[in-house]
């Protein structure tokens, strides 16, 4: 279950903090590290930090991309103390570690913390299922990004333990899409409503923004999420329309 949760760290300023999360992780018996865009690694500053977790440095996987590291993973959650325009649901630390532990069982999940100096985007939330923020003073309540993914791995690592005597959460416990999979549904459905008219030029952003956060509110799992393909299929069938994306995500 553990082996199947990422602590996916993005755009990372300081490498010291890479290697104090890797610390971190291994204590809590996490080892996936994906890495997006670092600035400085690999870094000797990021080994020293690591003290004996220099196995979870050597196997962390760099990428250029947020949808590289989550791109198979069943559920997504992302670290973030602001509230955004589009917000995601919101989880504390316990419900996120519930949720993660048992979408892990079936597939791969991933936990997503920003940059030191300002945070996520809200274009690094586009994957996410929901975020999760650490309660802390109000009126001071910034926190080191490794101390997050100390924290956070805690609560995960807490609840791996209970898991092993309780039953599946049932929302959980479903076959969730991966993000591949969800992102060529998303194709497929922008296509289908500019061929059919209801998605114009001039806001083409807005409504697709819109219909993400529905249907990730609604929690799709893998059948109903085909369900809705076979039906934009039947209208691409009916109405003649061009064929949709498909191979555009990689």
């Amino acid at each position: 279950m553990l082996n199947n949760i990422r602590i996916v760290m993005v755009r990372t300023f300081h490498a010291g903090n890479i290697g104090s999360a890797a610390r971190s992780m291994k204590t809590m018996g996490l080892s996936q590290l994906y890495l997006v865009q670092p600035r400085d690694f690999p870094s000797d500053e990021a080994l020293k930090m690591a003290a004996g977790a220099k196995d979870a440095l050597e196997q962390a996987i760099i990428v250029d991309s947020i949808y590289e590291a989550v791109k198979d993973c069943s559920l997504v959650i992302a670290t973030t103390a602001r509230v955004r325009g589009h917000d995601l649901p919101a989880l504390n630390p316990e419900k996120m570690a519930q949720a993660l532990n048992t979408a892990a069982k079936k597939a791969p999940v991933a936990l997503i913390f920003g940059p030191e100096r300002m945070g996520l985007f809200n274009e690094d939330l586009v994957f996410a299922k929901y975020r999760v923020t650490i309660p802390a003073n109000p009126d001071y309540s910034s926190l080191n990004i490794a101390a997050a993914v100390q924290t956070l791995s805690y609560e995960i690592y807490k609840d791996s333990c209970k898991q092993q005597s309780k039953p599946l959460d049932d929302l959980f416990s479903r076959e969730l899409p991966t993000t591949k999979e969800l992102e060529t549904f998303y194709l497929q459905l922008e296509q289908t409503l500019k061929d059919t008219g209801f998605i114009i030029k001039n806001h083409p952003g807005k409504v697709m923004q819109r219909l993400r956060n529905l249907f990730s509110r609604a929690e799709l799992d893998t059948q109903e999420m085909r369900t809705l393909q076979g039906i934009l299929a039947s209208i691409r069938r009916l109405k003649k329309f061009t064929k949709p994306p498909h191979n555009n995500v990689d």
